[in-house]
């Protein structure tokens, strides 16, 4: 089923593609010389790299709005809370006055409009101090139709939760749950452990999705419509 369905997307898959692209080009702005190779390498990408367009900012919070393809518009909005954090007098330094602070931008949200009609399609949502901001949430419009389809939650940087509304009629249907685990190889890998399903439309889960190292092993499903599983079947073989 997902694989038919993202297969039929790929207009999407461009889309995001591009989000991630732009996403890391407006993250900052590089030296004169690293955007001078850029541009004779890629034109595009040097128009992601250029300065915002406008920036906007007050005592409580700044803006940033960042033009990435180049047409004048943004399509990058990046919005920080300001935080003054207190400076530590230097050792000897008499011109240190006591209760100077330094003013530092903490990121809360950035919002992208992925496929450049002026309309936001994916909005990322970070909590942190000013240069630790992690990303804890994530907000999809997968067919552009104005209305959030995808949640995916982060934690410590790995996806724990990703919520789909595969129907697109507003209505979350799908809810697949990650874990950080061991590998084979003994490195740390994030793993599907369970995908659960409404698959009617009644807002109830009836199917629950088990997974091992990834694999699918078990499928449970709710016969009496009761919210829980009753009735199970193995699917990798096993008794």
């Amino acid at each position: 089923m997902d694989t038919a369905f993202f297969g039929s997307k790929a207009r999407l898959l461009a889309a995001l593609a591009l989000a991630v692209a732009s996403s890391s080009a407006v993250a900052g702005c590089g030296s004169s010389k690293e955007q001078t190779k850029v541009a004779e390498a890629d034109p595009a990408a040097a128009a992601a790299a250029q300065e915002p367009v406008q920036t906007e900012s007050d005592a409580s919070g700044a803006i940033e709005r960042i033009d990435v393809n180049g047409d004048g518009k943004p399509d990058v909005f990046k919005y920080y809370r300001v935080v003054d954090t207190p400076v530590a007098a230097a050792a000897g330094n008499a011109e240190q006055k006591p209760g100077a602070k330094v003013v530092k931008k903490a990121l809360v949200r950035k919002e992208l409009d992925v496929n450049f009609d002026q309309r936001i399609d994916i909005v990322q949502f970070y909590e942190g101090e000013p240069g630790k901001e992690a990303l804890v949430r994530e907000e999809m419009d997968l067919d552009f139709d104005g209305r959030v389809d995808s949640v995916r939650h982060y934690k410590d940087g790995n996806v724990t939760l990703v919520e789909l509304d595969l129907g697109f009629d507003g209505r979350t249907d799908t809810w697949s749950y990650y874990q950080l685990t061991t590998g084979d190889d003994g490195k740390p890998v994030n793993r599907l452990v369970e995908r659960r399903r409404d698959t009617n439309g009644d807002g109830k889960i009836d199917v629950w999705e088990y997974y091992t190292k990834g694999a699918l092993v078990k499928v449970g499903t709710d016969t009496n419509g009761d919210g829980q599983p009753d009735q199970y079947t193995r699917v990798d073989g096993k008794q």
